[in-house]
């Protein structure tokens, strides 16, 4: 009886220390994504013109905080397929704005061509909406920044976002 008391202790520690849930775990961030008839567009190594529409985006119902996601990219005039998962981790309050959130996370897509991945795209993804998102009038800021690796020994800076960045330096992602 004392190990089980001792053992019920421990258990109730460690579960009170597991990192708190996706607070938009009950809410889909999919409409926020998805750009069915425009690219995002973005640059590569800060001059080559990027774009990127994505046609398909899925909340995964087991794990709420990730997003399948398919579409398609235009860099330098050749048009491929992608697919990949976007995974949320972490909600703050925008300063000066109350009634808006930055929502960071991961993104994570192959490039495929004739079923063979050729390039792959991995970095974070910063969303700004309202707190509110599933307000139908609710636009959102959408901006991804990374790197993508073409042929194993290719490696490019990259951003890509639903809007124009003055400097793409200054935007803050976790």
């Amino acid at each position: 009886m004392k190990y089980f008391f001792i053992f019920i202790l421990i258990s109730n520690g460690l579960f009170a220390q597991v990192q708190k849930a996706f607070p938009y775990r009950n809410d889909d961030l999919s409409g926020k994504i998805i750009n069915f008839d425009t690219f995002y567009e973005g640059k590569v190594e800060k001059e080559k013109i990027f774009k990127i529409k994505f046609e398909f985006v899925k909340k995964n119902l087991q794990k709420p905080e990730r997003y399948s996601v398919i579409g398609v990219v235009d860099f330098n005039k050749t048009i491929t397929k992608f697919e990949g998962e976007i995974i949320f981790k972490e909600v703050f309050g925008v300063r000066n704005y109350p009634e808006e959130v930055l929502i960071f996370g991961d993104f994570n897509f192959n490039e495929k061509k004739d079923d063979k991945i050729t390039g792959d795209f991995k970095g974070k993804i910063r969303i700004q909406t309202e707190k509110d998102i599933n307000k139908f009038e609710s636009g959102a800021t959408v901006t991804f920044k990374g790197e993508l690796k073409e042929d194993e020994t290719e490696i490019y800076q990259i951003w890509f976002g639903n809007f124009n960045h003055n400097d793409i330096d200054k935007v803050i992602f976790r």
